[in-house]
């Protein structure tokens, strides 16, 4: 680092700071200063020794102010700049950047739900139901425990008229009811709620000695913590009981074998919400605590149903 003495010597650094550029002089010696050696008086702006040497009657505070303000100003510039690059980027890079920003409130969890689940849908009828074979939970291969997670993206491709219908109708409520809790409850906290609906309802179908497929162990989950989200406010409650009540009544009529699956959504939706709540409540909770609680209670559940399977085929 150059001394003071050949910082007095080059304009383009602060005589006090060499390791500063800056072309402002003091106006009483001419010497280069940085903002923060920038004192502001009556007669102009002049270094900190200059405004000693009169004696240093004039109050004073650095042009550049504080590190706080220093590091404010710095924030604001930089916000100025991506404003402008973000302005001279062509729309459909901006149109991306706003999808997968995690502050927006575009509901791009549940868009890539249902999109992902319409091509594993699709894919499906090309490949002999792959899908369906290697992502959806099922006694048979209890042990695979990626499908408790995986179960809900996928569905029978069949050609039926029953499983089509089911299938869009699970979609259409999807897409009915999930952008609404995706932007009440965060994103983080939207997929935990979805994961936890869908691993539960399979664990407990493979429990009950079957499988499951589909988006209703999931989808009864968000109802599930949407109820206890709006549970204060009895009117909106009201008619979130009603239409889960006809929702449930709907999936037990035309899926009887499902009610494992929709009672373990409900209960993991639900559990997942007043964890969430509880850790809201608590002031030293860490933001991890409730995924760790979510994850351990139902990773308990997957590991009797995997033992539970394995059981039933060595039987």
């Amino acid at each position: 680092m150059p001394g003071p003495a050949k910082a007095e010597g080059d304009p383009s650094v602060c005589y006090r700071h060499p390791e500063r550029s800056s072309w402002t002089l003091c106006e009483r010696c001419g010497r280069t200063i940085c903002p923060e050696c920038q004192i502001l008086t009556p007669a102009g702006v002049r270094c900190p020794e200059c405004v000693r040497e009169l004696g240093g009657s004039v109050q004073w505070t650095p042009v550049g102010g504080s590190r706080a303000t220093a590091a404010k100003a710095a924030k604001a510039q930089r916000s100025r700049n991506a404003s402008r690059r973000a302005a001279a980027r062509p729309h459909w890079q901006q149109v991306i950047l706003n999808f997968v920003r995690p502050g927006t409130t575009i509901p791009i969890a549940t868009w890539t739900i249902a999109v992902a689940s319409l091509v594993l849908w699709i894919f499906g009828f090309f490949s002999n139901n792959v899908p369906v074979t290697y992502l959806a939970a099922t006694v048979y291969h209890a042990e695979w425990v990626w499908t408790y997670a995986t179960a809900s993206f996928v569905y029978p491709s069949l050609a039926a008229g029953q499983v089509i219908f089911g299938f869009l109708l699970n979609i259409v409520f999807l897409l009915l009811i999930a952008p609404a809790i995706e932007r009440n409850l965060s994103r983080e906290r939207f997929l935990a709620v979805f994961f936890a609906g869908g691993a539960v309802g399979s664990a407990l179908m493979v429990l009950a000695g079957s499988g499951n497929y589909g988006l209703s162990s999931a989808l009864f989950g968000l109802f599930g913590a949407y109820v206890v989200m709006v549970w204060s406010s009895p009117p909106i409650r009201n008619q979130i009981l009603i239409v889960l009540a006809i929702n449930l009544v709907f999936t037990v009529v035309l899926s009887p074998g499902f009610l494992p699956a929709i009672i373990g959504g409900l209960a993991g939706g639900v559990g997942a919400s007043l964890l969430f709540r509880r850790s809201d409540g608590m002031s030293r909770s860490k933001n991890s605590t409730p995924y760790l609680l979510l994850f351990g209670a139902v990773a308990v559940l997957v590991v009797l149903a995997a033992v539970r399977g394995m059981v039933t085929v060595g039987l």
